[in-house]
């Protein structure tokens, strides 16, 4: 058990509880049969999207991204799914049921719903943090500064489909609100999930708030005999069908707002941004076809037949308006295709930009094969990276079968420029490159994006290269010798000579070899800024590495501060150039044993000697919003003062639930001084035994010397 968390919030690696699952039933399928599952859902697991990579063991070939001609995507599709037959076609004593067991129809796991943020805000309020200036993230706040907007999310109707509320709040002269109205969302008919967040249209009372959807749906390609004479001895499988769905609200009036239009989208959500009035949505479609639903035992005339009336429309997502019929997201020709890619999958990944200031919605998308577990954008460029698991072959061993993970997985990331339309037209997705590196982005979806970060036009990535993690040990505190930190940075560069992304800089490297982090640590918070980059790595305490990256050719470790405890997540404090980071994570025991929640200030300014200014534990266990959505802190900088906001539940030894208190805890942050003040707490509840906090809705707000709590319900006004 990983000694950090506390059990309830304990998740092993998705690669590890996919091992877990498998490993219990190989022995009794045969490996070549889930060799095929692992390669069709592109690498093992429901959360590991297909990379483009192939699972088979061996050199993988690949190229960049191409764009399909006429004819080539429905080419390229028809190739694959006569790969897929001819695996099956070697397993077919098993008599396994593809369509039952998942394999190749399984619905692959939607990527992170990022939250956060609010693109320019004046300097008197605050906004949610966000990874890029400039680049807005969705969230269930966000205010103009005369007006709050919140969602109320994962609530059901009463027919029991997917609900949520808008709430408008006006702010009173003396800073307290009162509500101006709440609109009900209601998703489609027959469909539950949950709408997952807002954003605010720039200089408009618009908003744009996304969910994500599921349908229950037949899978029912087949005619009866003797088209598909198999078909009747087995039910025809059902699957859940996501769509993204995204409800615009007209605002104008704050007592009567109301929806004016509606899209949605085939597929999950992987992450989106916004840039001025530009919304920037990312989805994966895996597409249900025909020669897929087929039942185990039809044969190999059924299936080539139904390869043979598979058309190129089928392969892609589509959108509907306004409840309207369903028409293709894009054309066969704005989509990408990678002709050595070696994985079975047709996993579809969607970019699409749309104009939200425009009356109709102009919109504009590509798509290209292949999976993505990781948005980042910066303002000119936006990158998807999906890490690969190759696997090697399942291992006989004493009657038994057994995964063999190799020393190393990588991570596909791809690079396209967004370029704004002219004259309210559609803004145009340039694919620049592709490259690999080692590793992968970590195991925490509210993280992965921290990894990367553009700088100068080169993309510095930060990964995990170790065999296992803590899922698959015991402790962290394993009395056995470690190995060397497994932390790798790379640095990516665009190719003038063609389509990828080339790798000019690592570390360590054979000139500088020193890890960046001790034998036996695992990387927690990752924050570029600048020149300048941020690790913490953790086993029993808490190293900050400064990286230099002035040099993209020759990144370097310039400092290092070792502390007790480790930090989850770093924020720049201060006015730009403060050299001042705040750190939230947890405190340790010596043994490194997980006790309170901790907030740290620390001193970066010369990168040579970072110091740690202040520490502060709350509880002896306990969580912070932050550990449910890294958008559960709230910042606000005026001159040389930040004060921060953070909600936080915290416990005492060997008491109960009853004795526990949840608290707004607040902080002034003095950049010139270079110190931190604890503030008293809002306490908002001691006995959480009658009612527990949903920390993963708390949301915090700042405007001039007011504090607004939104709690998932309701939001309440406190002075600073």
């Amino acid at each position: 058990m990983d000694p950090r968390h506390p059990p309830i919030a304990l998740s092993p690696p998705p690669w590890y509880r996919s091992a877990q699952a498998i490993v219990s039933i190989a022995a009794t399928v045969g490996w070549v049969v889930w060799l095929l599952l692992l390669a069709g859902c592109g690498g093992g697991s429901a959360a590991a999207p297909d990379t483009g990579t192939s699972n088979l063991p061996g050199p993988v070939e690949k190229t960049s991204l191409q764009a399909s001609q006429p004819g080539e995507l429905l080419a390229y599709a028809r190739a694959k799914l006569a790969e897929r037959q001819k695996l099956r076609a070697q397993s077919a004593s098993n008599n396994i049921d593809f369509a039952a067991t998942g394999d190749l129809v399984a619905t692959a796991a939607g990527g992170p719903v990022f939250s956060a943020g609010s693109g320019s805000p004046p300097l008197e309020r605050s906004s949610t943090a966000v990874q890029e200036e400039g680049v807005d993230e969705d969230d269930l706040i966000k205010s103009d500064g005369s007006i709050i907007y919140t969602l109320g999310r994962e609530q059901s109707s009463a027919a029991g489909q997917a609900a949520a509320k808008v709430s408008i709040n006006r702010l009173r002269s003396d800073g307290s609100t009162e509500l101006a109205s709440r609109l009900t969302l209601n998703a489609d008919p027959d469909t539950f999930g949950f709408y997952s967040g807002i954003y605010l249209v720039n200089k408009q009372p618009r908003l744009a708030v996304l969910g994500s959807m599921q349908r229950s749906t037949e899978l029912n390609f087949c005619s009866p005999a003797p088209t598909c004479a198999s078909a009747a001895l087995l039910p025809f499988p059902r699957y859940m069908r996501p769509t993204v769905a995204i409800d615009m609200v007209n605002a104008a009036d704050a007592s009567r707002a109301v929806v004016t239009d509606k899209l949605r989208i085939d597929g999950s959500l992987v992450g989106s941004r916004l840039i001025g009035n530009s919304l920037v949505l990312v989805t994966q479609f895996t597409p249900r076809l025909a020669a897929d639903a087929l039942p185990w035992n039809a044969s190999a005339t059924e299936r080539e037949a139904a390869t043979a009336r598979l058309a190129a429309s089928e392969l892609l997502p589509t959108v509907s308006v306004n409840n309207g019929p369903s028409q293709p997201l894009m054309a066969e020709t704005d989509c990408y295709v990678e002709p050595k890619n070696a994985s079975y999958g047709l996993e579809v990944t969607s970019i699409t930009v749309i104009d939200l200031s425009s009356a109709s919605l102009t919109r504009s998308s590509r798509c290209f094969i292949g999976g993505s577990e990781a948005l980042y954008m910066s303002t000119t460029a936006l990158f998807l990276a999906t890490t690969s698991y190759p696997i090697q072959p399942l291992t006989p061993m004493n009657g038994n079968t057994r995964l063999v993970f190799p020393p190393q997985i990588t991570t596909d990331v791809h690079k396209f420029a967004l370029t704004p339309g002219i004259a309210g037209g559609s803004a145009t997705i340039d694919y620049r490159g592709s490259g690999t590196v080692p590793g992968h982005l970590g195991w925490s979806t509210q993280q992965r994006s921290y990894r990367l970060s553009e700088y100068n036009g080169d993309l510095r990535v930060l990964t995990f290269t170790g065999q296992a993690g803590w899922g698959v040990v015991t402790d962290a505190t394993n009395a056995q010798a470690p190995a060397p930190s497994p932390a790798t940075l790379s640095v990516l560069r665009e190719s003038s000579a063609g389509k990828s992304l080339q790798t000019v800089g690592q570390l360590p490297n054979a000139q500088r070899p020193q890890a960046i982090g001790k034998p036996g640590e695992q990387v927690y918070a990752v924050r570029f800024i600048g020149d300048r980059g941020y690790v913490v790595t953790f086993r029993r305490v808490d190293p900050l590495y400064v990286l230099d990256l002035s040099k993209a050719e020759d990144p370097k470790t310039s400092g290092e501060l070792t502390v007790a405890g480790f930090t989850d997540h770093l924020f720049p404090v201060g006015p730009v150039g403060s050299g001042l980071l705040l750190g939230v994570g947890k405190d340790t025991t010596d043994r490194g044993v997980v006790t309170g929640v901790k907030v740290a200030l620390f001193d970066v300014a010369d990168p040579r000697k970072p110091t740690q200014k202040f520490t502060t534990t709350f509880g002896t266990s306990g969580q912070s919003a932050l550990d449910y959505s890294r958008h559960g802190i709230d910042l606000f900088t005026r001159g040389d003062q930040t004060r921060v906001v953070l909600p936080v539940v915290a416990y005492q030894s060997g008491v109960g639930l009853a004795a526990a208190s949840f608290a707004l805890q607040r902080f002034e942050v003095n950049a010139t001084a270079r110190t931190i003040t604890l503030i008293s707490p809002v306490v908002i509840s001691t006995d959480l035994a009658r009612e527990y906090p949903d920390l993963g809705q708390a949301r915090t707000l700042q405007i001039g010397e007011k504090l607004y709590h939104f709690d998932g319900e309701e939001l309440n006004t406190y002075g600073w």
